[in-house]
């Protein structure tokens, strides 16, 4: 908003008295990007000046001011950035995360010791002073299913008492004790007291718990863990430094606050991160080759005579002016965006699937990725490949002329992104 608002001040005064006071599209006589439904609109753009007139210049110097103004506003986001994390840094207020940090790509176990005993050595080896303790991760799949299931009795406990309370406001003092059958989905079975057979699963289910739990510390711990340190410098220390020979055994990383953290993603090794980055890149890269060809035919069938043609009660409704023109202005942006909106979490789940531990790091992972997406398919895709696939006849019979095709074809693109930014 700050780029159009500062170079909007300048520029709009300046370029549209250039343009609307020449006459290429008139003199010309030929119709405009739009088709004959924006012709005054047309002649505010670029691509109403005259071939190699001096007015060119104007544009020229205002696309240098747009670079300026963008890069200006991108360092004070920066700076501010950057300070926001400097006082965050300096900050007095304690946050866990910033005494610990996230180890991975724990080597195998030596014989007789734990994963926990051998963390603790390491580190205590290393940070005799500032060490405080580690915590192992672990594989709670089947104790979560159990606490899940715990959890699901004491709902069902309390909701079966708020009733048996309600009821004795009812009428009867004594109440009347709620009941349910034990078969399948409560519809078959015994009937029995709802409150007794609850409290009997609770009771049953919290031995198997805690069983569990033992066994899960015990046997089913990961090669990850989170190593904790008595002060800040420490474990900042920590994280940035080489803890291994090799690159593939003891990774040391900030660690992020505990609710960021995508679990299932800590115990991936090295290698297999890498192969998995490799492979995410590849997919990506095919989606922005390819993602063009959808976006091309919706675009296609999206215009009004297309639409004509597949859906001919629509024709009433099409040939009303007002309508129509914003149809035809709007439709293929329309579209567009659709499908831009369900990149997104593609991008994530493909972020995630690399193995990066924080879920606000696969965010960026995947606004980066969207970002080549975005410059490559919507501003490549649709100005340069539009063009060409228009003008494909002119450029096979004179392959040499390829450039200034572009150059007289690329500024009739300016009413689509006009109208494609003010959709966004």
């Amino acid at each position: 908003l700050g780029i159009f608002a500062l170079s909007g001040i300048i520029l709009l005064p300046a370029l549209l008295p250039v343009a609307a006071t020449d006459d290429s599209i008139q003199a010309a006589g030929k119709n405009t990007t739009s088709i004959g439904t924006f012709n005054d609109l047309d002649k505010l753009s670029m691509g109403n000046i005259t071939a190699k007139s001096s007015r060119l210049w104007a544009f020229l110097v205002a696309t240098y001011w747009v670079s300026f103004v963008t890069y200006f506003l991108l360092w004070r986001g920066y700076k501010h950035v950057s300070e926001l994390r400097a006082d965050a840094l300096m900050s007095p207020e304690v946050r866990p995360q910033q005494f610990a940090v996230l180890v991975r790509d724990l080597p195998d176990l030596p014989k007789g010791q734990s994963r926990k005993e051998q963390v603790d050595s390491y580190f205590k080896a290393i940070y005799p002073d500032t060490f405080y303790r580690s915590m192992v991760v672990t594989n709670n799949k089947e104790a979560n299913k159990i606490y899940e299931e715990l959890e699901g009795y004491k709902k069902k406990l309390a909701r079966a008492e708020a009733v048996y309370a309600e009821s004795k406001s009812a009428g009867k003092p004594e109440g009347t004790r709620p009941t349910i059958k034990t078969g399948f989905l409560g519809l078959l079975g015994k009937r029995v007291d709802a409150i007794e057979y609850y409290n009997e699963k609770i009771k049953e289910i919290i031995p198997k718990l805690e069983a569990e739990q033992k066994i899960t510390l015990k046997e089913k711990q990961l090669g990850a863990a989170l190593v904790f340190f008595t002060s800040r410098v420490a474990a900042a220390s920590a994280a940035q430094s080489l803890h291994a020979q090799l690159v593939d055994t003891w990774t040391v990383s900030d660690a992020p606050e505990s609710r960021e953290l995508i679990w299932n993603n800590l115990n991936i090794k090295f290698f297999q991160r890498q192969i998995r980055q490799y492979v995410v890149y590849v997919i990506v890269a095919l989606t922005i080759m390819f993602y063009m060809i959808p976006i091309g035919l919706i675009s296609a069938l999206t215009t009004l005579d297309n639409l004509k043609k597949i859906l001919p009660f629509l024709k009433p409704v099409i040939n009303i002016t007002a309508l129509k023109t914003v149809l035809e202005a709007y439709l293929p942006q329309i579209a567009l965006i659709v499908f831009l909106a369900l990149l997104p979490k593609l991008l994530l789940f493909l972020s995630k699937t690399e193995g990066i531990p924080a879920v606000s790091h696969a965010v960026r992972a995947a606004s980066g990725k969207y970002f080549y997406f975005t410059v490559l398919n919507v501003f490549i895709g649709v100005t340069v490949g539009g063009t060409l696939f228009k003008t494909f006849k002119s450029i096979e019979k004179d392959p040499n002329s390829i450039v200034d095709v572009l150059a007289n074809s690329l500024p009739g693109n300016a009413t689509f992104f006009l109208t494609y930014v003010a959709l966004q």
